[in-house]
């Protein structure tokens, strides 16, 4: 019989292993704003120090990924964006919890089979288990914390 941690486990990892994708390329980060625009995150370039409406953001995380403005939602495109462009739109834009993504517009949600061995699930997400570390930066510091 299960005690109530292994039954939690267990339950987890049936219910809950997903990849989800963007047009093929899997998702590290998604965010969205109040006017239903959406950044998706698929890769972290490079950081460099950026000035946006004036302001310098030292150290910017400049991000890969695709992009849908809601302005015109059929025109969405991969490209380069960064987090100090993010972060310059202040609370209109915010970074979407994990187990809410398979719900954004045009992500592609991939359940993997419960037989999965834990050794081999790379780039798999068990959101019972903490989910990746993708919220945090090579210092080990959490972007929330960042304001983001």
């Amino acid at each position: 019989m299960f005690d109530h941690h292994n039954l939690y486990i267990y339950v987890c990892l049936t219910y809950s292993m997903k990849l989800i994708t963007i047009r093929g390329q899997r998702a590290i980060d998604i965010y969205e704003s109040f006017d239903g625009s959406y950044w998706f995150v698929t890769e972290k370039a490079w950081k460099q120090d950026s000035v946006i409406g004036g302001k310098l953001y030292e150290n910017d995380q400049i991000f890969f990924g695709y992009v849908r403005l809601s302005s015109c939602p059929g025109c969405g495109e991969f490209g380069y964006f960064s987090e100090g462009q993010l972060k310059s739109l202040g609370p209109r834009i915010w970074r979407v919890r994990r187990q809410d993504w398979a719900v954004c517009p045009e992500v592609e949600v991939e359940h993997v089979p419960a037989e999965q061995e834990a050794g081999e699930t790379d780039g798999f997400e068990y959101p019972c288990l903490g989910g990746s570390d993708s919220h945090k930066d090579e210092g080990g510091a959490d972007d929330e914390a960042a304001g983001i």
